[in-house]
């Protein structure tokens, strides 16, 4: 049932889960860990509840108290059946781990573990992909040496396995990884490497008005409205790591 609704999960979302045969009852719980998709193919990482699940194979919950009728999809729970569930964990003095959130002293962080094990491994097919589609070579200065060579999303930080496709990234060498990640060097509309005036001085602002060499693929090529929203963040920085526009002079 999740085959045609998985584009609506998230990490850290609580997966109840209904059996319809015999009866509709909700009979386990699982969390995201992570959701991939990518050409055809599509998976979610999950783990379960144990203590819930247990819980609820003994007693499930039925239709006639959380009331919404289950879909050949996975859907949002609605207003009133988010209410039940809720209501049910804190009768259970069960809570749900935010994924998302600093670990608190004594907190089980096997959740934790397992979604850093998850987004490392996408990571890594995400690595793998741009290395095929740059030629293996840095977008900025052709660098071939692939220990030196890293996949830094177009987006602000990991979102998920969306982050991880092909158009949401640039093949950069270490160095330029963690300035772009630091938004002190970014790419605009006509594919040029956009220099902060924090660096001016440096090694990096020879870089300034240089051309990416992109994938030939068109659709693997990073996405110009992601780059645009990046180089938008930057601009918001502060005097100390403004962006020359686009149209300025080279920092010297």
């Amino acid at each position: 049932m999740l085959g045609t609704g998985f584009r609506q999960m998230r990490p850290g979302d609580a997966i109840w889960v209904n059996a319809s045969v015999p009866y509709q009852h909700i009979c386990a719980l699982a969390q995201v860990i992570d959701v991939d998709f990518y050409g055809d193919f599509w998976h979610a990482s999950l783990v379960w509840n144990l203590d819930a699940t247990q819980l609820l194979m003994h007693e499930p919950i039925p239709r006639s108290i959380f009331g919404q009728v289950a879909q050949r999809a996975a859907v949002r729970a609605n207003q009133h059946t988010t209410e039940v569930l809720d209501a049910w964990l804190t009768s259970q003095r069960l809570t749900l781990p935010d994924l998302d959130s600093e670990p608190s002293p004594g907190e089980d962080t096997r959740l934790r573990t397992l979604r850093a094990i998850v987004q490392r491994q996408g990571q890594h097919a995400f690595r793998q992909r741009l290395l095929g589609a740059y030629g293996g070579r840095c977008a900025v200065t052709s660098e071939r040496a692939a220990q030196v060579l890293k996949g830094v999303c177009c987006t602000d930080g990991y979102m998920g396995p969306h982050s991880n496709l092909v158009n949401n990234g640039l093949l950069i060498r270490a160095d330029l990884h963690t300035l772009f990640d630091l938004h002190l060097i970014g790419v605009d509309r006509d594919g040029k490497l956009v220099v902060s005036e924090g660096l001016v001085g440096s090694f990096y602002a020879d870089f300034h008005g240089k051309r990416l060499s992109l994938p030939s693929r068109a659709q693997d090529q990073p996405s110009k409205r992601r780059l645009a929203a990046h180089l938008h963040l930057i601009g918001r920085r502060g005097r100390d790591s403004r962006l020359s526009t686009p149209g300025s002079p080279k920092p010297r």
